[in-house]
Formats: C-alpha cells, sequence, structure tokens
C-alpha cells in the first residue's frame, strides 16, 4: 500500500494527459499517488471511505497484538498467465499433468487452476510456447502473460501458502483452523482431549501485509461414535433409533485414519459395513474397502452408517451434492456437547487449557513464528514467493477514552476504569420507576418457601430503588407439567395484570418455550422465569434478587439509568440474526430503534425469513413503524439516524451496502440522514497493553484505528468491557455510510457508551445495547417462540 508500482520502462504512458512521462516526472508525482491510493482501494470496493478516518480524542496507550508483519522480496511477485492447449485439453487433471512436466522451464514453483497460471518470477517472453509429447503427437501450451498481481489482489494466494505451511509442521485443519495433533491435552474423567493450534489470516491492512495469528482449540472425544451408540441402546432400547439421531445428528466428527472432519446429516440403521458400493474397479464391501485402502479393520460389521453430505464447490444444481458413508467405530466427535456445557465442573477443567492470557497468546506467538522460521521446507514455501515473516512487529498505537458517568434518577455516578457500577445499581433509584401493584406468581407447592423468599427479598431490594410493591395473586401448581403451567397462565391472567413470574422447579427448555409462546403471543403480558434453585442460596439471594427486580421494572416500561448523549433528535437502531443450529427452522431477524432522548426505551420488531438467510428483507416496514412511533413519542421526525447492524461478515459488506442500507434511504428520503455501522463479534484479533514486563488485558474505552484495520475500510477495533480471566475479544466496527457527518471521534465514543445500555448487565457489554436487544428478540423469536407469530410480536 502507498507504493508506486514497479516501472519495466524508461518511459510511461499517462492516460490524463495523452502522452509519455518521463521516470523521473512520474516519481514526482508519487507522493498524490500515496495519498489517494487508499481512496481508490476503496472505491473500488464500493466502500465508504471518507477523507477523515481515524481519531484523535483520548489518552495514547502502547499496544500489542497478534499480527506479524510480512515482507515481500522486490525481486519477486506474483505474475498472472493465461495458459492455452492446442489442440484444446478439456481435463484440469491432464492439463495440471502436462504443464507439471515443464516445471523446470517455469521455476519450479507454480499456482496453477487449469486455466491461470501464477507465478513468482517473470518469464522472459509475453508469451512462452512449450512443446509436450502426447501418444506420438504434439501438444502446443502457450503460456500467455496478462499482468503483475498487486498485494491486495494476491491475500487468497498467501492464505494457500500458509495452509501449506501448517501441512509441513504437520498440523490438522479443521475448517480454517489448524490443530495440532500431537500435543494433546487429556482430561481422562470426561475421555477428552484437548487439540492446541492456531488460526491464522493474510490481509493487507494500513501498515501493510501482516499475517493474524491466534491461539485456538479442539475438544475431541476419546470415545468412539459407536460406543456413544451402545450406550444409547442400553439406555432406551425403545426409542433408540430416535435418540441417536437427535443427538448426533448436526455434530462434527473426525475420522483418524485421514484426519479430516465431517457434519454428520443422518443415521442410516438399515446398512452396515458389509453393504457393497460402487467404485471406479467395481463393486466393494465396506469392510475390504477399508482394509485396501486405509489398512484398517472394521470389529463390529452389525453398526450402522452415518451419512454426511457436503456441497459441491461453485454452485451445484440439486442433487449434485457429495455424500459420504462413515464407519462410526472409526468417528470421533469433535466439539462441546450439550452434556458437556451442562457440566460446570468439566468446564472449568476445559477452561485451563482453553482460557489463554495475553501473556500466553503471546508467547504462541513467537512460538508460531519460531516453528516456521527452523523449519526449512515451511521456510522454501514462502521464500519461494519472495515472502518473510519479521518478528516483534506487533507493538502498535491505541488510545483510552475517558471514564464514564452514569446517570440514575437523583445522581450520577463514576464507572471508574473497570467500567462496572453493580454497587450503584442496586443503591440509587432507578431513572424512570414503575411501580408494582397487580400482578402473579406461579409457582409448584413444593417451592413455596422459594416463592416467599423471593417475595421477602423483593420487598428490601424495592426500597432503595424508589419501587413500591404490593403483594401478589399466588398460583400454586400440585404437578411440574407444561401443561399445568399453561391453564393457570390462561385461568389467571386479566387485562390489569402487569406483570407474570414463573417460578420452576428446574431449567427445562420446552417449558420455558410454552410460558414464553404464551405470554408472547397468546396473551401478551411482560413474564419472568425464574428457576426455584436460584432462590433457595441464601448466600447469592440478595444479589440475585436485586437482578430479578431491576429485569421486572424494564419490562413494566421502566429505565434503569442512562449516560450522556448529547445528541439531539437522533434515532439509534439495531439489526441482528438469528439462525437455527440444526438448519432446520427459519432464521429470524430483528429490528430495534430508540424512542426517546435517553435511549433508554425501544420500539422493536422480529422478521422471519427463509434458512440461513443472513441479508434482512422488511426493513423499511418496521423501520416505517418505528419513525412513526418516535414522531408521537417526541413530536417529530429525527434529523439523523444511526444504525448498528451485527452479524455481517467482510464478504457480505457489499451486499449490506448495496441491500440493506438502500430500504433505509426509501423510506428516509432526503429529510433524514443514515449513519450505518456493521458491527463484528467473531474475529481473531486480540490486543494487549504493557504492564512491567507482562502482558495484561487493555482497560475498556481502548480504541484502536490504525495499522491493524483493514485498507480498504473505514473501521476501527474497540475493547469495552473487563475481563479478569483469559483474554478479551476487542470488537471490530466497520463504517459502511454517514451521511450524518459525524466523523471517527462521535462514533467511536458513541459506540462505546451505548455499551453501557444494556439493563441485563451492571456494566458495559461486547457490543452496543441495540444490537444485544435486537440479538436476544430473534433469539427468544427462533427459539423459544412459533414461526407463525413472530411476525405479529413488536
Amino acid at each position: 500500500r502507498g507504493r508506486a508500482k514497479l516501472i519495466d520502462t524508461l518511459k510511461t504512458y499517462d492516460d490524463t494527459s495523452n502522452q509519455f512521462i518521463t521516470t523521473e516526472a512520474k516519481e514526482n508525482n508519487t507522493e498524490k499517488t500515496k495519498d489517494t491510493e487508499l481512496e481508490a482501494i476503496a472505491s473500488h470496493n464500493g466502500l465508504f471511505f471518507p477523507d477523515l478516518i481515524y481519531g484523535s480524542k483520548g489518552s495514547s496507550v502502547d499496544i500489542y497484538c497478534n499480527y506479524v508483519k510480512l515482507t515481500t522480496d522486490e525481486s519477486k511477485g506474483v505474475y498472472n498467465y493465461e495458459v492455452r492447449f492446442f489442440p484444446p485439453i478439456d481435463s484440469v487433471h491432464l492439463r495440471i499433468k502436462y504443464l507439471n512436466d515443464h516445471m523446470d522451464k517455469l521455476g519450479g514453483t507454480k499456482t496453477f487452476d487449469g486455466n491461470t497460471l501464477y507465478l513468482p518470477i517473470l518469464l522472459p517472453n509475453k508469451m512462452t510456447v512449450i512443446i509436450s509429447k502426447v501418444d506420438d503427437a504434439e501438444l502446443q501450451i502457450r503460456i500467455l502473460y496478462k499482468k503483475k498481481e498487486e498485494t491486495r489482489n494476491c491475500t487468497q494466494l498467501y492464505n494457500i501458502l500458509f495452509d501449506r505451511v501448517m501441512k509441513v509442521l504437520n498440523y490438522v485443519k479443521f475448517d480454517r483452523k489448524q490443530y495440532d495433533p500431537s500435543r494433546p491435552k487429556i482430561i481422562p474423567l470426561a475421555k477428552l482431549e484437548v487439540w492446541p493450534g492456531y488460526v491464522t489470516a493474510v490481509d493487507e491492512y494500513k501498515g501493510g501485509l501482516m499475517l493474524c495469528c491466534d491461539v485456538s482449540h479442539r475438544i475431541l472425544c476419546q470415545k468412539t461414535v459407536l460406543e456413544m451408540l451402545v450406550d444409547l441402546y442400553q439406555q432406551n432400547v425403545e426409542h433408540y433409533q430416535e435418540s441417536a439421531r437427535k443427538m448426533l445428528a448436526g455434530n462434527i466428527v473426525l475420522t483418524r485414519y485421514n484426519n479430516r472432519t465431517y457434519k454428520i446429516n443422518d443415521i442410516c440403521f438399515d446398512q452396515n459395513p458389509t453393504c457393497q458400493f460402487k467404485i471406479k474397479t467395481g463393486w466393494t464391501s465396506y469392510v475390504e474397502y477399508y482394509k485396501q485402502y486405509h489398512n484398517t479393520i472394521i470389529k463390529d460389521v452389525n453398526q450402522p452408517l452415518i451419512y454426511s453430505i457436503k456441497k459441491s464447490r461453485g454452485i451445484p444444481a440439486e442433487g449434485e451434492h457429495i455424500q459420504f458413508s462413515l464407519i462410526p467405530e472409526l468417528c470421533y466427535l469433535t466439539g462441546l456437547r450439550d452434556e458437556v456445557r451442562s457440566d460446570n465442573k468439566l468446564m472449568r477443567e476445559i477452561a485451563t487449557f482453553t482460557r489463554v492470557s495475553p501473556n500466553q497468546r503471546q508467547m504462541a506467538l513467537n512460538k508460531f513464528y519460531e516453528n516456521v522460521s527452523k523449519t526449512p521446507a515451511a521456510q522454501e514455501i514462502l521464500n519461494s514467493w519472495g515472502l518473510s515473516l519479521t518478528n516483534n512487529s506487533n507493538k502498535i498505537i491505541g488510545r483510552q477514552m475517558d471514564i464514564e458517568q452514569i446517570c440514575f434518577s437523583k445522581t450520577s455516578v463514576s464507572a471508574e476504569r473497570s467500567a462496572e457500577f453493580s454497587k450503584h445499581a442496586a443503591t440509587n433509584e432507578t431513572l424512570k420507576v414503575v411501580h408494582l401493584s397487580k400482578w402473579i406468581i406461579i409457582h409448584l407447592r413444593n417451592d413455596t418457601k422459594a416463592a416467599t423468599n423471593l417475595l421477602d427479598n423483593m420487598k428490601q431490594a424495592c426500597k432503595s430503588l424508589g419501587m413500591n410493591i404490593s403483594n401478589p395473586t399466588m398460583i400454586s401448581l400440585d404437578r411440574d407439567r407444561i401443561d399445568a403451567y399453561i391453564q393457570a397462565l390462561r385461568r389467571n391472567i386479566t387485562i390489569n395484570d402487569q406483570i407474570v413470574v414463573c417460578i420452576c422447579h428446574n431449567s427445562r427448555d420446552d417449558r420455558y418455550a410454552a410460558i414464553k409462546k404464551i405470554c408472547c403471543s397468546e396473551i401478551p403480558i411482560p413474564s419472568q422465569v425464574i428457576n426455584a434453585k436460584t432462590l433457595l442460596n441464601d448466600l447469592k439471594i440478595r444479589s440475585v434478587v436485586q437482578k430479578i427486580v431491576l429485569q421486572m421494572n424494564c419490562k413494566l416500561g421502566g429505565s434503569l439509568w442512562t449516560v450522556k448523549i448529547p445528541f439531539k433528535n437522533v434515532m439509534i437502531c439495531g439489526i441482528d440474526s438469528y439462525h437455527d443450529p440444526s438448519n432446520r427452522g427459519n432464521s429470524v431477524a430483528a429490528f430495534v430503534a430508540s424512542v426517546n432522548s435517553s435511549y433508554s426505551q425501544w420500539y422493536s420488531k422480529a422478521v422471519v425469513q427463509t434458512k440461513r438467510e443472513e441479508i434482512v428483507n422488511g426493513l423499511s416496514a418496521s423501520f416505517e413503524i418505528a419513525l412513526n412511533i418516535y414522531r408521537k413519542r417526541n413530536g417529530k421526525l429525527p434529523t439523523n439516524v444511526i444504525i448498528y447492524r451485527d452479524g455481517i461478515g467482510d464478504g457480505q459488506l457489499n451486499t449490506c451496502l448495496n441491500y440493506e442500507i438502500p430500504q433505509f434511504e426509501m423510506v428516509c428520503g432526503n429529510h433524514i440522514k443514515i449513519s450505518y455501522i456493521v458491527v463484528q463479534k467473531r474475529i481473531n484479533t486480540r490486543i494487549f497493553s504493557e504492564s512491567g514486563i507482562h502482558l495484561e488485558n487493555p482497560l475498556p474505552g481502548t480504541v484502536v484505528d490504525q495499522q491493524i484495520t483493514k485498507s480498504n475500510m473505514y473501521d476501527f477495533f474497540l475493547v469495552s468491557q473487563m475481563v479478569r480471566q483469559g483474554t478479551v475479544t476487542p470488537t471490530h466496527y466497520v463504517v459502511l455510510r454517514d451521511d450524518c457527518n459525524y466523523g471517527p471521534d462521535i462514533i467511536q465514543k458513541l459506540s462505546y457508551k451505548l455499551c453501557f445500555l444494556y439493563y441485563n448487565w451492571t456494566g458495559t457489554i461486547r457490543i452496543p445495547a441495540c444490537c444485544m436487544y435486537a440479538h436476544k428478540l430473534a433469539y427468544l423469536i427462533g427459539q423459544s417462540i412459533q414461526r407463525d407469530v413472530a411476525e405479529s410480536l413488536s
């Protein structure tokens, strides 16, 4: 970035002046080229790129990051050639084979896909002709020089090179991550092992070409899938097949004989390893196939087969997916299953391996650099394309924002450096109080003590919050059945009731979903579902009930606190989507919009979409309703609208820019200006602050908008929460539009302030509150409420 192209001739033709200019004159114009090149790149990609993209507010801090600078050899590059065969050859495999016969003439290093050839060297002639002998006939291969690729267009190739480097280092690839099977960490009681590894990505940043390298871990079960099936059969013979499909479908398995991963789509109980299938040489059984090709003997010939379906590359027609049949005794589940996640003790033990401190991450980065540097084969892969890693290049400059003030009804308090204020939230009167005069508590007869504890502690907690509470209508149930809760809700809820509280004996998703469906769609009323066990712990009940009271006040229409956002007549919106992990149900998109000046009350709307659909349809209708509600509340429409969009990856930014933003423009016309900001959580960037000789997590309010931000984007990283264990993950913000002309300082500060306004946590969260509210709504609709009522819920 910022360098003039290499000039092979003494004169260069200037398109603007229609004449040849000398090299000296070209060099005089280089400075202007440097100033405008970034803007040209962004314009080429269609992304918003204003003159000012760097903020200046706050104090400067030294930051370390998990990036390693890549240097390129000026004598080499990535040269693009087109390859043609005469007579023509249809087979890609044969094209590659015939071209490989002449590797000595091409320099020994290449990347070829059958049509396009990339070389790290420039061949002497613009067209190179090579003759091959094929079956006593001549085959002519013409290699035509097209162009030298710019660095920003080579990142995909460089990522492929690092995949080859990891393969040389004997790492196993899971999706885009690489793991070391030779150094597993064993958890013997749970029969699990943890594979350490890395996730790497090469891209062009404002600081140049860099490799982002982060630590990753993969959980692998030591029990085979067959052993799990046997356990299930012994537990429940009658519903064995149904239970097996429910437990295994959607999980990822590893086959150790080839170290590849597959997703389980189904289990075929009417086939076994003795069944025949067709290969190139004829028909064979799975038993014979694994013995011949993998030197593996299948012991149980009566086990069922696992089906895994993978999509073909490109855009295949229907039915062109590839189906794999796998043997359960050779498959091992990867990832965390639900029963593992629910075991808190086991999760804490796993966290001792997977929760990595900033110092440990830095050591892992140094270890990666050392492994690549000391492995000749890895060095050869990089050197052949003119690449090399530069160590100790990961120190950058960040900024620390000022401490925020939290405003309650009658006082303001400092959030301090930790950005937490839980002790103040429980002892100060809330911003807007809603008194509780008519409400219902539904509980099991056996949980009467829990209900009594809740009521007594609520009365104590409400005094400091300035909230009056009356005795509720108590409904006692004899049986812990879903239909008992449903009947109790239908019979006892009246139009005058403010909220219903259901105390459940334990945690069950089906019961929770049934209660929420009744209270959200059938009989709309705010609801609070509480686990009875949390109300029987005398040591924690006071803090638990304080949080419950705060939640209930919000659900009744109250507001807890706010921060000073000096905007006038500005609406802030949040958008997020939920996708069914089993890929069976529809996706749900949620839209929320602020309706008051303190940004403490929000309008919300859910929209049902097709499966796995991320880009949101129907935004214009939701947005128009939100504007009408804003006008009713405030007497006029907002002059500016700021939209935070969660869940959009880099590959969808242009689609979002060209499809979602125009939906808002249609409604706004020329009267309302739009600023559109994408929020990305799932990133591999990690930043650390220096504390003596050690590294630690940066404080909340730390911003980085230079060096490691993308070269073609108006973006920044923000750390908004305090993390005391492991390493904090910053949030990546990409500004796609800023018609309001706020500039980087205001957008960065606003993004940080909004992280204080999520009322379910007395501190900051990773993303702006509007995005979290949209996420929670989309999750509630998609997970617990039927899709046919989602569109009517707002």
